[in-house]
Parts: C-alpha cells; sequence; structure tokens
C-alpha cells in the first residue's frame, strides 16, 4: 500500500514538473512592456484648440518642453509652456494647472500642484496677440524622467482669470495631448 502510494506520488510530481519545464527550442514567457494609452479624444502634439466664445476665447497649443538640471540626485523639474492666442474680441487672463502622465499611468502635477500650486498665469493677452506661460512639475527620479522621454499625456486644466476675481480651481476647460516620444528629455 505504502509503495503504491508513493509511487502514485511520485508519477503526480514527474507530471506537474513537465508540464511546467519550458519545452526545447521555446523561451519563457515574458511580462510584456507597458505602452502609453492615449485618450481617444487627445490631440496630437502640434495640434491646436479654440476654447471659448465669441468674445473670450483662445487657442492653444503647446509649445515646449524643458528639463532643468537636477537640483538635487534625481529630482528634476520639466518646464511646460502652452501657447494661448487670444481670438475673441476683448483682452482675456487665464490660470492653467499642467499634468503629465507617463506609460505606467504615474502622474505629475495637476490642479493645485503644478507650479508649486499656483499654475501658469498669463497676463492680461490683448486680442490677436499670443502669450506662452510656464508652467512646471516635479519629477522626483531618475526612472520616472526616463519613462516620460518614452511619451506621455499632457492633461492642461485652464481656468478663466475675470477682473476682480479669484479664479475658481473647477476648470473651465480640459485639454489634453499626447506627447511624442524623445520630446521631453
Amino acid at each position: 500500500m505504502k509503495k503504491a502510494l508513493l509511487c502514485g506520488i511520485t508519477v503526480i510530481l514527474i507530471l506537474i514538473a513537465g508540464c511546467t519545464t519550458a519545452s526545447p527550442g521555446t523561451s519563457p514567457a515574458t511580462t510584456p512592456t507597458p505602452t502609453l494609452v492615449i485618450p481617444s479624444d487627445a490631440l496630437p502634439m502640434n495640434g491646436s484648440l479654440k476654447l471659448g466664445n465669441d468674445t473670450h476665447s483662445i487657442t492653444v497649443s503647446v509649445d515646449s518642453f524643458e528639463v532643468d538640471p537636477q537640483s538635487e540626485a534625481g529630482k528634476y523639474t520639466v518646464t511646460i509652456y502652452v501657447a494661448a492666442n487670444n481670438t475673441g474680441i476683448d483682452p482675456i487672463k487665464y490660470v492653467w494647472f499642467s499634468k503629465l502622465t507617463d506609460f505606467n499611468g504615474n502622474s505629475y502635477g495637476g490642479i493645485r500642484e503644478s507650479h508649486g500650486g499656483s499654475g501658469a498665469r498669463t497676463g492680461w493677452i490683448p486680442v490677436n496677440f499670443s502669450e506662452a506661460a510656464r508652467d512646471y512639475v516635479d519629477v522626483n527620479s531618475d526612472l520616472a524622467l526616463a519613462n516620460l522621454t518614452k511619451g506621455a499625456v499632457l492633461d492642461v486644466y485652464f481656468m478663466e482669470q475675470r477682473v476682480n476675481v479669484t479664479p475658481s480651481l473647477v476648470p473651465d476647460y480640459h485639454v489634453t495631448w499626447a506627447i511624442d516620444p524623445g520630446t521631453i528629455r
């Protein structure tokens, strides 16, 4: 009886080992590399979009990115310039917050976070004039910056700043751009 039980257990172990061992000429399964998920409504990096109405409107686009030298080991500031062209009939002023998301889904910045919590701010933009306001996000590791260089999603939340009114932190507009690999470096 003991011999039959021992033989049975040995056969089961051999079968289990055979089922989990790679066959000759095949490679073990690898973990797939994550890819950047780009929202369907994202503009291409060089795309622009008109926001507002006939009286108060701006056309926005991504102007450029810069990576500042490290402030300390592994800490970077990614500067984001978004251009706003006043296409309305009155001067206009905006505040916006930027958020970058890498292919792993890690986000940097956002409302009350970018530009040290204050966001980018334009001056009063006259009709038919443009301004590229500076916003920035902090990136806290070499790996995080390396991931952003492989492409990113940029979300920008725009709030119109009216005369003598503190801007709301509820966005008037939200625009998403797909940032090409190699742009942030």
